[in-house]
């Protein structure tokens, strides 16, 4: 699968569909069952290119972070959010369910709530977490997040009851 002008630097899957994230700012969609690309999502805004960073995929969204800051979510191959979360680089990024968490150079895990009607998606900042390092990758499992950061460590954070 070739299409991508500069290095792959992350990769998603859902439902049948291979996400690909590029330096050259692109996310492209190929179906895994015989290879063929399907679309690119990519901001065609001034200044909005930048080396993606992290994707995540669920049924009709697609979330991905970039090395200036922002963050975009995607509905049904059509950008409905950018934002920029920070002024260094977004290094992790996970849609889980209605939740989409956030990370990266300020040393703040993000969390935010994806409600989505018929005409408009909107994100309701639901919480943060304020680490001592950079986070790097972030993993919610079965009410937990599972957090890596830049000086080596893994932290796990529960859900408060």
């Amino acid at each position: 699968m070739t299409g991508h002008k500069s290095t792959v630097s992350c990769l998603a899957v859902a439902s049948g569909i291979l996400y690909s994230g590029s330096w050259d700012g692109t996310i492209r969609l190929w179906w895994l069952t015989d290879h063929t690309p399907l679309s690119v999502l990519e901001d065609d805004a001034a200044g909005s290119i930048a080396p993606v960073l992290s994707i995540s995929a669920g049924t009709n969204f697609v979330a991905s972070s970039y090395e200036n800051g922002y963050f975009k979510v995607w509905k049904n191959d059509v950008l409905v959010k950018s934002e920029k979360l920070q002024n260094g680089a977004v290094y992790a990024v996970k849609l889980s369910g209605k939740w989409l968490y956030t990370g990266g150079w300020d040393k703040v895990i993000n969390i935010q709530e994806l409600l989505d009607d018929e005409s408009e998606v909107e994100l309701r900042d639901v919480a943060s977490i304020t680490c001592d390092s950079i986070i790097t990758s972030i993993l919610p499992w079965d009410e937990r997040l599972i957090v890596g950061l830049s000086n080596r460590e893994i932290k796990v954070y529960y859900k408060a009851s």
